[in-house]
């Protein structure tokens, strides 16, 4: 447990230390996405070969997902995260030092489980020590965190080369700074016991599944939004627009992500005050209306941003951006409140490995889609999918809402 000679200004410094270093470390993981999807064209490759090569990044969530609850409990939380920055910045090294299309699934795999091993530890660890009274908001503050060193990554990227060391470069520098500002946090470390009838980290994940499975499923539905948003949602702004509004295609991912920015502490604080679960619903269905509503306005991104119709696809891409990102941010907020020490590991982890599930799936189902029916096959896919989930979602709350009022 954390340090009992801590005082409470102490422990709120650490706290802030581990959100701090997971924030900075988001933005090597923002960069990479578009900038190897863009490399990967500029060598020739179908939006097919760029999904399934995004999607090996994926496969190493899932992989970490297997054995978090081995894993995390016997180094800690401090050490798990450490071990994630490393393979972050050893494989943020090797990509643009050899920019071979089979070495880069290996490259993404190892570089998808050293992201995992940090976020997964860390939503566990921060879960782990707030009090569920402010869960929602802490959480919330987690997420805008994060959520802002993703919108650096888009916005860095819009203006380098895709086929150049500079975003790799500057991916490794997060890192780094990211490693300094985890230090503090090493005093709020919290090594969990395994009592001797833990089951094995597999067998310990359908169970923590078949409790909360809206809550597990609204990750997956998740990533596969995030995965083809990241991977395609440049490419296919050029696919509509023209070559020429490159930067612009960079833009809607920012945008997106500035609206996640500020999306993410108000839903915490939602969270901490209304049905938790009702919340989660309107914020999938509110972002199934933005996304029907984007490749009607995306023409407005030709002109000047205070038009009409700019104004209007910014503000849709913004509720678009914060309405997706506030359901990760009430689905954590949800497994912390249901689960505890180690089956919160498990929790997180199946959190973690549905969310790389979806993120295996999405890339290479929007990729599919574009390749099949061209640029309508972007949001089509990812709206088709998001539909499908708020469907689930509502009926299961309301035959909750109902079991409870009997």
């Amino acid at each position: 447990m954390p340090d009992p000679g801590l005082g409470a200004r102490e422990r709120l410094q650490c706290l802030l230390a581990l959100v701090a270093a997971l924030a900075v470390v988001s933005i090597s993981s923002s960069l990479a996405w578009p900038i190897l999807a863009e490399s990967l064209r500029n060598q020739g490759y179908d939006e097919t070969a760029i999904g399934l090569n995004a999607a090996a990044q994926f496969a190493g969530i899932i992989i970490v997902a297997g054995c978090a609850t081995w894993l995390i409990p016997r180094l800690g939380f401090f050490r798990t995260v450490v071990l994630g920055l490393t393979l972050v910045a050893a494989m943020l090294a090797m990509l643009p030092t050899i920019r071979d299309y089979s070495l880069w699934f290996v490259f993404r795999f190892v570089l998808g489980i050293g992201n995992s091993l940090l976020f997964t530890a860390g939503d566990t660890w921060i879960n782990q020590i707030v009090d569920n009274r402010v869960r929602g908001r802490w959480m919330g503050i987690y997420n805008t965190a994060g959520m802002a060193g993703w919108a650096v990554g888009p916005l860095l990227g819009a203006y380098m080369d895709p086929n150049s060391y500079a975003p790799f470069l500057v991916g490794i520098g997060a890192v780094g700074v990211a490693f300094v500002f985890l230090l503090p946090a090493r005093l709020i470390d919290v090594r969990l016991r395994l009592g001797r009838e833990s089951p094995a980290p597999l067998a310990s994940l359908l169970p923590v599944f078949l409790v909360a499975p809206t809550v597990m499923l609204s990750s997956c539905m998740f990533g596969v939004v995030e995965g083809g948003l990241q991977s395609f949602a440049h490419l296919y702004t050029m696919d509509v627009l023209g070559l020429e509004y490159r930067a612009m295609g960079y833009a809607v991912i920012w945008v997106g992500l500035i609206g996640a920015i500020f999306f993410q502490y108000p839903a915490g604080w939602l969270a901490d005050r209304i049905d938790r679960g009702w919340l989660l619903t309107g914020c999938v269905s509110s972002a199934a209306v933005a996304m029907a509503l984007f490749p009607w306005l995306l023409p407005g991104a030709t002109g000047p941003w205070w038009t009409p119709g700019a104004l209007a696809l910014w503000a849709v891409v913004v509720v678009w951006g914060g309405t997706m990102g506030a359901t990760f941010t009430v689905g954590i907020t949800l497994v912390g409140e249901r689960f505890r020490d180690v089956k919160l590991v498990a929790a997180v982890a199946v959190f973690s490995l549905l969310f790389g599930v979806g993120g295996l799936a999405g890339p290479f189902l929007v990729g599919a889609a574009m390749d099949r029916f061209g640029p309508p096959g972007f949001p089509a896919s990812m709206l088709s999918v998001t539909v499908l989930y708020a469907l689930f979602a509502a009926y299961r709350q309301a035959t909750r809402s109902r079991r409870v009022a009997q």
